[in-house]
């Protein structure tokens, strides 16, 4: 199934919502590898959403 999603035509937006992607790639583990998430940054620098 993978292989399906990563061979598909679709654009990035709709390849990010799959539910493959959500499965491979977690908060967490994002975390873990030292990624802030733009919620975090935006945060830390006093940016308002």
């Amino acid at each position: 199934m993978a292989y399906a999603w990563s061979r598909t035509r679709m654009g990035g937006w709709a390849v990010a919502q799959s539910p493959i992607l959500g499965t491979t790639i977690q908060v967490s583990l994002l975390k873990r590898k030292g990624y802030v998430s733009l919620t975090d940054y935006y945060s830390k620098v006093g940016i308002s959403i």
